[in-house]
């Protein structure tokens, strides 16, 4: 007789008719083949590197000791003693998956079975050390919401603002510090449209809504990370970078030749179409990373309710709108209720994962107004610059009638008057800003919004520092205004070379 399996499925309800979505989901993720299954499930994949997955597996080991976990090592055809070295781990509840020869880090999840599999999911790669309380403060997170389905640590070695840049001498000291910052904090709790996935818990139900494998094999080229997040979000899901837990990762990229950059330049171009066309033309840069760093800052809460409402006009895919609500909760306001207004229509679809369904709107950007009453928002943050707008005066108006008293709206103008527009009258068409803007004077601006009684003040960003021959460009405009004596020459400069104003109103 073959292997006999057998799942009690008596006390299983489905199709009840209070179950929701994710409820359903939930109930079928809770039965297990294992009779008795851990809490968490972790499978580190390693190829290679044996000191680096001695060193991953050892923090394992002794830093996840407050959690109950089932390990897979898998070996993705290593040939530097791998396989045996996981022979010898000793951890009890410990399963080997060895491949013969490595066709790619989505392969091995192939033979896996997400039956076995316990209520929450962490794959590891080996280049990953653990930390003190690293694996119970994701958990944290993940049981606070039902809606959360991925949960990422911040590392070291990693893009997409997730690196805090701790600075260590030795294990000992990053150690002592990685403790001394794992501690457990809902205010750090950041939603994300994005994750580059190191160290990130998945719940089982989220995998079995997305699919496992998880990895789309299409994604040879990069941006599976940009693909998981996404298809998290369109599950009904959240993705969640968690703020307050930090581990180290060991792999530093150091290109030698330009050969090894080039490559990896058009590997990223390679996936980064592919997404394009996955998403229906949506860019996982352009269209997700546009963070507001430069005036969050600037950011206050109306009132002491605890309870906001925003609004995003044009913002893409949504990232400002998370960006002011993930900020909101250092001032313990953890009730924000999100809307989004676009004039194009392909962020429909992911405006509604971050708001809800009932919360967006499409048209042309003046038509927003029609959708709200007087004093409705106590936050609104308008996406593209105003001066791609023709009616810029009429629609930053109407944003301020939609105002809360002692709101804020956040926009930004583009810099029609800097040194680069000059460069493209001389035939450097390299430079010219691809988008259109109309002409407006930052002081001009200013002048026209305190006529209307609009309390305005901005931040001059120097943004054109990777553009053309900027260093040296910038040393002649410092030269012409010195001899020309036209003002202070550091005020001149910022606006020549700033891309953009970004302008903070208040009521």
């Amino acid at each position: 007789m073959g292997e006999f399996i057998e799942i009690n499925t008596s006390k299983l309800k489905v199709g009840d008719a209070d179950a929701t979505l994710c409820g359903e989901r939930e109930r079928i993720a809770a039965l297990s083949i294992k009779n008795e299954p851990s809490e968490v499930t972790i499978l580190l994949l390693a190829y290679n590197r044996l000191d680096k997955t001695k060193r991953c597996v050892e923090s394992l080991l002794k830093y996840t000791d407050n959690v109950d976990f089932d390990l897979w090592l898998i070996d993705n055809g290593s040939t530097d003693g791998t396989l045996e070295y996981f022979r010898s781990v000793p951890y009890a509840k410990k399963s080997i998956l060895h491949i013969t020869e490595n066709k790619g880090a989505s392969l091995p999840y192939q033979f896996l079975n997400i039956g076995m599999f316990s209520k929450y999911v962490v794959p590891l790669a080996n280049d990953l050390v653990l930390t003190k309380n690293w694996l119970k403060n994701l958990l944290a997170v993940a049981k606070s919401d039902p809606r959360i389905g991925m949960v990422n640590p911040l590392s070291s070695n990693v893009s997409n603002y997730q690196d805090p840049h701790l600075q260590f001498a030795n294990e000992e000291e990053m150690q002592k510090k990685a403790a001394e910052f794992n501690v457990s904090d809902p205010k750090k709790w950041y939603e994300r449209l994005r994750l580059v996935t190191l160290g990130v818990l998945y719940t089982k139900e989220c995998l079995l809504a997305i699919g496992f494998p998880h990895i789309d094999v299409g994604f040879a080229h990069n941006f599976a990370d940009d693909d998981l997040a996404f298809r998290v979000r369109r599950a009904g899901y959240k993705a969640i970078l968690a703020g307050d837990t930090w581990i180290h990762h060991d792999d530093v990229k150091i290109f030698h030749t330009q050969e090894e950059a080039a490559h990896l330049e058009q590997d990223l171009q390679i996936g980064r179409q592919n997404f394009k066309e996955k998403y229906n033309g949506i860019d996982a840069w352009d269209d997700v990373n546009n963070f507001i760093n430069e005036y969050i800052r600037e950011l206050r809460p109306v009132g002491d309710s605890g309870k906001e409402k925003l609004l995003g006009i044009n913002v893409r895919c949504g990232t400002p709108i998370l960006e002011i609500k993930n900020n909101l909760k250092q001032f313990n306001v953890f009730d924000t209720e999100c809307y989004a207004h676009t004039s194009d229509s392909k962020y429909y679809l992911d405006l509604q994962t971050i708001c809800g369904t009932d919360h967006v709107t499409a048209g042309p950007v003046g038509d927003f107004s029609r959708y709200y009453g007087q004093e409705v928002f106590d936050h609104i943050v308008i996406g593209d610059p105003i001066n791609r707008f023709e009616d810029y005066i009429r629609i930053i108006e109407d944003a301020y009638r939609c105002l809360k008293p002692g709101g804020q709206i956040f926009l930004r103008v583009y810099n029609t008057q800097n040194v680069f527009d000059l460069m493209v009258c001389l035939g450097q068409y390299h430079v010219q800003n691809p988008e259109h803007a109309y002409n407006i004077s930052i002081d001009e601006l200013a002048d026209v919004l305190a006529s209307k009684k609009i309390s305005s003040h901005y931040i001059i960003a120097k943004q054109f520092g990777k553009v053309g021959q900027a260093d040296k460009l910038e040393e002649l405009a410092g030269q012409l205004i010195q001899a020309l004596d036209v003002g202070d020459k550091d005020t001149c400069l910022y606006r020549l070379f700033a891309q953009y104003y970004y302008i903070v109103l208040t009521k």
